[in-house]
């Protein structure tokens, strides 16, 4: 067991426990600051929340019991959502991979390509998909082609970056390798990188299979086509009956969904 270190002479050292007690109520102080900051500045009133549970009463009893009759007729829209998640996977997926050898500092093939195409990406993540689909919405109309555009857009900020960082974690020494018996750039990322980082890409796609479903129930809101905008033409008329039949029955697809790409990905990585 090794010795403390000796405190320097003329001066008490500080226990350890006393340290951590300051450091805690730093914290503990600058947290709840900004809890108070935060709290005042958008007008935070638990008076008016109280008073207004008694709408939020009587919109459960609206909600309740669910219009089951209503079922049949949201097989199509979330067929189309379905769709719509696939080709955005699909697209977005296919487009993620150069985009993320590109953004990958260690086979990058010029630093100032790899610079705009890292900035590239902070582009594509820093725009929300709900942001996408107002985009395309009004480029090529309101409808499922516009979710499937959103969609291929978000799936490609989110598997470029992903994959980009599984390629710069891989063993140099293949590349070095590689490149030493005479191959080209394109040689060694096929030979060198691919073989190394291809399960985490195909786990990586199943993961924005799974956040592509979810959103593009979402995206319907906004007029992007799938089962949103069943649910918000439902909204907009008061059914809240068939909102919450809509409601359960995304529950029960997303966790299906959910479920089978865990399974998938557990065998792959």
């Amino acid at each position: 067991m090794s010795a403390s270190p000796a405190a320097a002479p003329g001066i008490a050292p500080v226990p350890p426990r006393q340290r951590r007690w300051w450091l805690r109520g730093a914290i503990v102080g600058v947290v709840t600051a900004m809890t108070v900051w935060a709290v005042v500045g958008i007008g935070f009133d638990l008076g008016v929340l109280m008073r207004n549970l008694a709408a939020a009463n009587r919109l459960i009893d609206d909600s309740f019991p669910p219009e089951w009759s209503f079922l049949p007729q949201l097989w199509g829209p979330f067929i189309e959502t379905v769709q719509i998640a696939i080709i955005g996977t699909i697209v977005g997926g296919l487009v993620a991979v150069p985009v993320a050898i590109l953004a990958a500092r260690p086979i990058a093939p010029k630093r100032w390509i790899n610079f705009i195409d890292r900035n590239f990406m902070n582009v594509l993540r820093t725009m929300p998909d709900l942001f996408w689909a107002m985009l395309f919405a009004s480029a090529v109309g309101f409808g499922p082609l516009a979710g499937a555009l959103a969609l291929s857009v978000f799936t490609v900020a989110v598997v470029s970056k992903l994959f980009s960082e599984s390629i710069e974690s891989i063993d140099l020494g293949l590349l070095e390798a590689v490149r030493s018996t005479g191959g080209n750039w394109f040689e060694t990322v096929k030979l060198s990188v691919l073989p190394q980082v291809l399960a985490h890409y195909v786990s990586y796609v199943l993961y924005a299979f799974e956040l592509n479903i979810r959103s593009s129930m979402v995206l319907g809101l906004v007029g992007a086509g799938g089962i949103g905008m069943v649910l918000e033409e439902q909204r907009t008329t008061f059914q809240y009956q068939r909102v919450t039949l809509i409601i359960l029955a995304i529950f029960v697809v997303v966790l299906l969904i959910e479920r089978t790409a865990e399974l998938a990905r557990r065998r792959l990585v």
